[in-house]
């Protein structure tokens, strides 16, 4: 366990834990595997075209940052701040997001498999045009006024999760799973009256 110290991202090794710990610029390809972060700052905001692999993230914060075109396998973002973030055209498998704020963030145009979302702020994010695999849960999210136009939400599940507004295609609903109280809310959406 590395504590408090001030590195470059370039000097992340395989394996260790840093806590406490503030990081420079890289001058590389940002390529990690089996890390944590802990309480960890970043001067870096663009994180674009990079790979995590089995990473976590704890109490670690990423508001407006760039990881578009990355790729996340296993990695867990608990406790994060994630608002505004862009997490387009990613590639996630088995990704965690755990008691995080991700209000505005955007994660359109990606490949999410078998992914999870637990207790995460998600006013207002985007989820345009998705490929979802094995499927997507919201556990305990608030959803308010999130787009998911044109992606597919069979075995998306909303069921637990909050939410008086959603932007959605209607052509693509068939197979998401819901609570009765949300149905009410999106006969609504759909523009369906119930007398």
């Amino acid at each position: 366990m590395i504590e408090q110290q001030t590195l470059s991202l370039d000097e992340v090794q395989t394996g260790e834990t840093y806590v406490d710990c503030h990081f420079s610029y890289s001058s590389e390809a940002l390529r990690f595997d089996s890390v944590t972060f802990k309480n960890c700052s970043f001067e870096q905001s663009d994180f674009s075209h990079s790979e995590w692999l089995d990473c976590q993230f704890v109490s670690c914060q990423f508001l407006n940052n760039d990881f578009s075109e990355s790729f996340f396998f296993q990695t867990i973002f608990d406790k994060c701040q994630l608002m505004g973030t862009n997490f387009a055209d990613n590639s996630w498998k088995k990704v965690k997001i755990i008691d995080s704020k991700a209000d505005y963030f955007n994660v359109s145009g990606s490949k999410l498999t078998d992914c999870q979302l637990m207790a995460v702020g998600l006013h207002e994010a985007y989820f345009q045009e998705l490929k979802i695999v094995g499927g997507l849960v919201f556990e305990k999210c608030d959803l308010s006024g999130s787009d998911f136009l044109q992606t597919p939400l069979k075995n998306v599940d909303f069921s637990s999760s909050y939410f008086e507004t959603l932007l959605l295609s209607a052509d693509k609903l068939k197979g998401c799973i819901i609570s009765p109280m949300q149905a009410q809310i999106l006969v609504g959406i759909l523009g369906v009256k119930v007398k």
